[in-house]
């Protein structure tokens, strides 16, 4: 992607950004700021190789589109803000690997609000809580969409240094939580509050 290309895409990105902050004082979600700052993109540092190439068949990645980029975001922003950025990658990776799935949607958007409209019964908390999906905190809003950029990625600026297992996660649940289905599935690993888990059921 050329200069003009990436200028283009960055700004389409900011007009979402600014479109998704709630009103000040409207802040929906946690008043943590996640410990995101400014200079989350050169802290990403890229090790792991292809993940794709070196994994096996995981998740294919969609095509790149403001809506995927804006439900990958918001997803990461509610689900893994404050965390590690291998645990935001990690939770962003097993999105992708369920779209790759029969047992789940096949985009983005649709893995992530996945039963939304039952309270408290879908795929992701924050889709079926009852509250606004807006994103409060600037920074970690702005961290989120790098995030989702990296992840739907379609050559190696769409790795992290973790490990391959950790990768092809389909699961995860936090560190507070005992969910009965764990016992079924193969754990992958843990980053900060959130253990990771994989099922070959495809």
């Amino acid at each position: 992607m050329d200069g003009r290309r990436q200028k283009r895409a960055r700004n389409v990105l900011a007009a979402l950004a600014l479109l998704c902050l709630a009103p000040a004082g409207a802040l929906a979600r946690s008043a943590d700021s996640g410990g995101l700052t400014e200079p989350f993109a050169a802290s990403i540092v890229a090790k792991a190789g292809n993940p794709r190439a070196s994994t096996g068949e995981i998740a294919r990645l969609p095509d790149l589109g403001a809506a995927e980029t804006r439900c990958l975001s918001l997803a990461l922003y509610h689900e893994a803000r404050g965390e590690p950025l291998q645990g935001q990658f990690a939770v962003g990776r097993v999105i992708l690997n369920r779209t790759a799935s029969r047992f789940y949607p096949d985009t983005i958007c649709g893995v992530v609000y996945q039963n939304s409209a039952r309270l408290n019964r879908c795929q992701f908390s924050f889709a079926c809580d009852g509250k606004a999906d807006r994103a409060g905190n600037v920074h970690a809003w702005q961290a989120a969409v790098r995030m989702a950029e990296r992840l739907m990625c379609r050559d190696t600026c769409g790795d992290m240094a973790i490990s391959a297992n950790l990768i092809r996660s389909t699961h995860y649940h936090a560190t507070s939580a005992r969910p009965s289905w764990s016992k079924k599935l193969q754990r992958t690993g843990q980053i900060g509050r959130h253990v990771f888990y994989f099922t070959d059921r495809r």
